[in-house]
């Protein structure tokens, strides 16, 4: 066998078990960024209820309004995945009231972000904009989302369940 063909060998032979580590590692990593495992019901209320109320306490750093909850429920009832949302929350006002000003996120990143930290979440995204609507979002365990938006809604979604059946008398709502 020449030398060029054996360095050839014994270089595919090395290099496939590196590509398997690098595939399995590669494997691992994204395996972690998944919605993670569903939640029982009363677990998944009352987690997300303390998430919601410190949420809240801490938006009145930035700017007291007042909060109306409303959409507590399962999001598709019947459904293989169930998703739960804790609920959306809207502010009697807009997080600047004076349309037109722009829009400063620092100091909502700053009172949120370590709440949500400290509840498993990702810190607040980069600005995202539909049309007229502008917003936040953070990513946490089990599939959940938070989203601020600037005309004051907050919203707690996608929340991963395992309830059977996927209803809202699971979670007892």
């Amino acid at each position: 066998m020449s030398e060029q063909h054996m360095r050839r060998s014994r270089l595919g032979v090395v290099a496939a078990p590196r590509r398997a580590v690098t595939l399995a590692l590669a494997t691992v990593l994204l395996a972690g960024c998944g919605s993670g495992a569903p939640l029982p019901p009363s677990e998944a209320v009352a987690t997300y209820e303390a998430v919601a109320e410190d949420l809240l306490a801490a938006t009145t750093s930035v700017h007291a309004m007042n909060w109306e909850r409303r959409g507590q429920e399962i999001l598709e009832p019947g459904a293989e995945d169930c998703r739960y949302r804790a609920g959306v929350w809207q502010a009697d006002g807009n997080l600047y009231p004076v349309p037109g000003q722009g829009m400063d996120w620092d100091p909502w990143r700053e009172a949120l972000d370590p709440v949500l930290e400290e509840h498993g979440f990702s810190s607040l995204g980069r600005e995202r904009r539909s049309g007229a609507v502008t917003w936040l979002e953070a990513d946490g365990e089990h599939g959940a989302r938070v989203r601020l938006t600037a005309e004051g809604e907050l919203r707690i979604t996608d929340i991963r369940v395992d309830a059977e059946p996927c209803e809202d008398s699971a979670l007892g709502l």
